[in-house]
């Protein structure tokens, strides 16, 4: 299913004539892009709407609201294009180009990983093909593991229909299509340097460019245009200045932000050489990090940072409870306080987690994050923190790691949850689920154990909500715990 090919569509010897669609109207495919500039030159056509019964046309678009209000719930703002069937094959928009699957049942998650073996390249595929496993890239060992897995009985796999089924991400899973949506993403807006694009190839290189593309994926995601500085320039010394990452532009709050992002190696993790020294990876140890992201230029802009401190997680354990968490808090408390005299060159920092790939191939954990946001920053940010920009950045950090499950209509129903009423319900709904019966010889202690539980899923669908309280968030974490909570 997986062949290599990228195409711009295929070919054809006459034109189709678009029916109600002018040329410099959005394409039909949801790429964004003018139709004349996507789609028409390709040979395709939007389907004849006047065969299309009115109430069909309604049913798609609520089955498309529907999806767009449950992907904002997952920090996505911007609007995606769908999957399209047509003469037999799937269709995928990336970037002003159109990939093609000959499986007319590909999925969406088939279709990025498709992409991103595309982008990657047939000769550097091929390369790690002929590999031995100890010497292979990670993309390509874990997109080997995931052959096959669908068989797993511990991946609860269920059948949606009888060309689809869902399952449960292991952590190598989750490490793999976690990129492959970003650089699809990245791709799709026009957003993918090949300077990343070589980094990503290298074994080397890797860890650290998978994070800055999935960084600027959020910004992507909660519909920032993003600005690249010129790898050419040079300063009064002819060297290369310190800057950030890149300039990320959200134009419906006005603010503009340089970006930087670092991520934290650990021996004998992701192409690291070395062996993991387990309790060292628990640790929090981001001050060089953290000073180095505080030396860029950014030319009187706020300064928003990422670390991630690539730490082991455990089951159910929150933020406040991990090593890690302990260390950046002490490291904070002993520096001064900012003042307007002396301010931070930072105006908001992010300490994340990402770290699903050790969990290899077991079921994969959410992802971790603690905001750190300046009383008194040297460039402050518009609207402050309880702002339109900084809340859609926090919603989009929390649920980094979530892939939509698809973006074709016809399956919305893989988008269906738990209802949620309110977080009364949210509690009521954990508590029936978790809570002891009466005359249990362990009551008191079942008990306890089910209060602990219900306040650590409140912080958490709390934090996934940006801080404040989301009723389709707080449905996804119920059904994401009441699967595990169920397990033998």
């Amino acid at each position: 299913m997986y062949n290599d090919r990228m195409s711009s569509g295929p070919k054809s010897g006459k034109r189709r004539k678009p029916h109600k669609l002018g040329r410099n109207d959005p394409c039909f495919c949801g790429s964004g892009i003018k139709y004349k500039k996507c789609c028409l030159p390709k040979g395709l056509a939007p389907p004849k709407l006047t065969q299309v019964p009115q109430s069909v046309i309604d049913e798609q678009e609520q089955a498309t609201l529907k999806r767009q209000q449950f992907l904002q719930s997952k920090g996505i703002y911007i609007s995606l294009p769908n999957t399209i069937v047509f003469q037999g094959k799937s269709f995928l928009a990336v970037g002003n180009k159109i990939m093609w699957d000959d499986n007319p049942h590909a999925t969406f998650h088939q279709l990025i990983l498709r992409n991103l073996s595309q982008t990657l390249g047939q000769e550097w595929w091929d390369a790690e093909t002929a590999k031995p496993p100890e010497d292979k890239h990670y993309i390509k060992k874990c997109y080997e593991e995931l052959q096959g897995s669908d068989t797993r009985d511990d991946l609860d796999v269920q059948q949606v229909d009888e060309h689809t089924r869902t399952m449960l991400a292991t952590g190598n899973t989750q490490t793999l299509m976690s990129p492959a949506f970003d650089v699809w993403l990245l791709t799709q807006k026009g957003y993918m340097p090949n300077e990343w694009l070589e980094r990503l190839r290298d074994r080397n290189a890797y860890q650290g460019v998978r994070y800055e593309i999935g960084v600027a994926s959020l910004f992507v995601r909660m519909g920032c245009e993003l600005e690249f500085y010129d790898p050419s320039e040079r300063d009064e010394n002819g060297k290369q200045p310190k800057r950030a990452e890149f300039i990320a532009t959200h134009t419906p709050t006005g603010n503009k932000v340089a970006v930087e992002a670092k991520s934290r190696h650990v021996d004998g993790v992701i192409h690291s050489p070395g062996t993991m020294n387990y309790r060292r990876a628990l640790k929090g140890d981001i001050t060089t990090l953290y000073k180095k992201a505080l030396l860029k230029k950014t030319d009187g802009l706020p300064l928003v940072v990422f670390i991630d401190v690539n730490s082991p997680t455990e089951t159910g354990q929150t933020v406040q409870n991990t090593q890690w968490f302990a260390d950046v808090k002490r490291s904070f408390d002993s520096r001064p306080d900012p003042t307007p005299e002396n301010p931070d060159k930072y105006a908001a920092l992010f300490v994340t987690n990402f770290s699903s790939h050790y969990q290899g191939s077991d079921v994969a954990r959410g992802g971790q994050y603690l905001f750190i946001g300046s009383m008194h920053p040297v460039y402050p940010i518009s609207g402050g923190y309880q702002g339109e920009f900084m809340q859609k950045l926090i919603r989009a950090t929390s649920n980094y790691g979530f892939v939509p499950p698809s973006m074709d209509n016809s399956k919305i129903a893989v988008y269906e949850t738990p209802t949620i009423s309110s977080k009364e319900d949210f509690i009521n709904k954990l508590r029936k689920l978790t809570m002891p019966e009466e005359g249990d010889p362990e009551y008191e202690r079942k008990k306890t154990e089910s209060d602990n539980l219900v306040d650590m899923l409140v912080w958490d669908a709390t934090q996934k909500s940006g801080g404040g309280w989301s009723n389709e968030v707080a449905a996804e974490c119920y059904k994401q715990f009441e699967w595990l909570y169920k397990q033998p």
